[in-house]
């Protein structure tokens, strides 16, 4: 009796069947341990491309917003203010005041001993006008009285803080002396008020003016 035989299967069917046989001595699914060290060459390539396009896309993006927010040629406070020349500031003259700069700019002269007046300094001073109390702008009156001197104070609208000409405190409820500002001069006589720079005021307001040959004294 002849003995049947089993037809011969596929080619095809050998590598499937040798490919799950893989898988499952591997626990049923493919591991980095299955690819060649090309590949895995490969994977690392890709992988690190990606986060690096992305890293410099962020850092892009960031950049470009902080160059748009940066202020660049500061026109006005927070800026140098261009103020005149030292002639146009006669000694012991009212001060002048600088809207744009936030600041009042005088020649203080020594001569002028009353108690709102100088404090005893010479040379140009640039006061803030803000007061330090709460922020009010604060005017120069010409009309306040102060222990009977009536020439000429510096006094907070809001709060009645009071200062000399060189805006050392003399009454109020400020913390302390109004703000002083730097002053750049050239060999001209040219005054650049520089309003981005900006010192705590104190009793050495006085202290702080400068002088220049071309000033009047």
């Amino acid at each position: 009796m002849a003995t049947a035989t089993r037809p011969p299967e596929p080619r095809a069917l050998d590598g499937w069947r040798d490919t799950l046989r893989g898988r499952a001595d591997r626990g049923g699914h493919g591991t980095s341990e299955s690819l060649t060290p090309e590949q895995l060459s490969r994977r690392r390539f890709i992988v690190s491309s990606f986060w690096t396009g992305l890293g410099v896309t962020v850092a892009g993006a960031l950049g470009g917003a902080v160059d748009y927010l940066y202020p660049r040629n500061v026109a006005g406070f927070g800026g140098p203010v261009p103020a005149g020349n030292v002639a146009d500031f006669p000694a012991g003259g009212d001060p002048t005041q600088f809207r744009v700069g936030q600041f009042w700019l005088m020649n203080l002269d020594p001569a002028e001993t009353r108690p709102g007046g100088s404090g005893g300094a010479a040379g140009l001073l640039a006061l803030w006008r803000k007061c330090p109390h709460l922020g009010c702008a604060v005017p120069w009156n010409t009309t306040v009285t102060v222990d009977r001197d009536s020439e000429g104070w510096f006094r907070c609208p809001c709060h009645a803080s009071t200062y000399n000409k060189a805006g050392v405190l003399v009454a109020g409820p400020a913390p302390r002396s109004m703000d002083t500002m730097q002053i750049d001069l050239d060999d001209a006589g040219e005054i650049t008020v520089q309003t981005g720079m900006i010192s705590n005021g104190g009793t050495d307001n006085p202290s702080r003016a400068i002088t220049h040959p071309l000033l009047p004294t």
